[in-house]
C-alpha cells in the first residue's frame, strides 16, 4: 500500500456517499481492507474535524428516523446505537429527546395495527403476543401491559372479568381493573418508565399537530389557530404490580 492515507480517505468516501456512518464503522471497515492503523486513525480524525464524521448528528438522525418509522422504543434505540459504535453520553443524549407521549403514541400504534389480526385469539394469548411483540421494540413490561390491555379493554365486552384476570395474571400485571392509583411499584428498571399518558392526551396531540400543518401549508401562524396549542399533562399514573402490605405497616404508608 503505496499512500495508506490516501487509500483510507477513498475507502472512507466511498461508504460515506450512501448513507451516514460512526467512526467505529468506518475504523472497522478500514481495519477490514489492512489499513495501518496510524493511517486509519490520522484520516479519520481528519473527516471528524471537517464534519464527514458526526456521531452525535448520527445518532439524532437515527433516534427521529427509527423511533417514527418502526415505532421503536428508546431501550431498543439504545442498544441500537451502542451495537453501531456510537458512545454512551452520545446516544444518551440523542434517545432523551424523544417525547415519552411519542414513545405511548407509538406503543399504541403498534397495538392497533396488530390487534386486527388476533380477532380468533382468546384475551389470554392475544395479551401475551401484543405484550411480547412490545417488548422486541424495546417496551417495558408496565407500558406494554397497560397499553395493552387498554386496547384490548376496547375490543372485549365490558363483562369479560375472567378472561381479563387470566390474562393479566398470566403477563404478570393487575390481576383486576382497579389498577389505579398508590400501592404500585415500577416493573421496569428506575428512570425507563414514563407515567401513563392518556389516550384522550394522545388524541388531543394529534389534532393540535393537525391544525399546526394546515395553518402552515396555507401559511398562516399556527400559533394563531384555536386548539393547535399542547393541551394538558396527561395523566400521572405509577405502573406495576400491586405490592402486598407489609405486615404491622398500614397500607396507607405502602406508597
Amino acid at each position: 500500500m503505496e499512500d495508506p492515507e490516501a487509500v483510507a480517505r477513498g475507502i472512507c468516501l466511498r461508504a460515506l456517499t450512501g448513507t451516514p456512518k460512526t467512526r467505529k464503522q468506518l475504523a472497522d471497515l478500514l481495519a477490514k481492507k489492512d489499513v495501518p492503523d496510524e493511517a486509519a486513525a490520522a484520516v479519520l480524525d481528519r473527516f471528524t474535524e471537517v464534519g464527514l464524521i458526526d456521531d452525535a448528528a448520527f445518532a439524532a438522525a437515527w433516534v427521529s428516523t427509527r423511533q417514527s418509522g418502526r415505532g421503536l422504543a428508546r431501550r431498543a434505540l439504545s442498544a441500537e446505537l451502542r451495537a453501531k459504535g456510537v458512545d454512551g453520553e452520545v446516544a444518551a443524549a440523542a434517545v432523551a429527546e424523544v417525547d415519552p407521549q411519542d414513545e405511548w403514541d407509538s406503543a399504541r400504534r403498534l397495538v392497533e395495527r396488530k390487534l386486527p389480526s388476533m380477532r380468533r385469539l382468546d384475551r389470554v394469548t392475544a395479551e401475551r403476543r401484543l405484550i411480547g411483540m412490545l417488548a422486541r421494540k424495546g417496551y417495558g413490561g408496565g407500558l406494554a401491559g397497560y397499553v395493552v390491555r387498554e386496547a384490548l379493554d376496547g375490543r372485549d365486552e365490558p363483562d369479560d372479568d375472567s378472561a381479563y384476570r387470566a390474562g393479566a395474571d398470566s403477563c404478570g400485571g393487575s390481576p383486576d381493573r382497579s389498577d389505579v392509583g398508590e400501592g404500585f411499584v415500577e416493573l421496569d428498571p428506575p428512570g425507563t418508565a414514563p407515567v401513563a399518558w392518556s389516550r384522550e392526551r394522545s388524541e388531543a396531540r394529534a389534532a393540535a399537530r393537525a391544525s399546526r400543518e394546515a395553518a402552515a401549508a396555507v401559511g398562516l401562524d399556527p400559533s394563531g389557530i384555536e386548539g393547535s396549542v399542547e393541551v394538558g399533562e396527561g395523566r400521572a399514573r405509577p405502573i406495576g404490580r400491586r405490592r402486598p402490605p407489609t405486615e404491622g405497616m398500614p397500607a396507607d404508608d405502602l406508597s
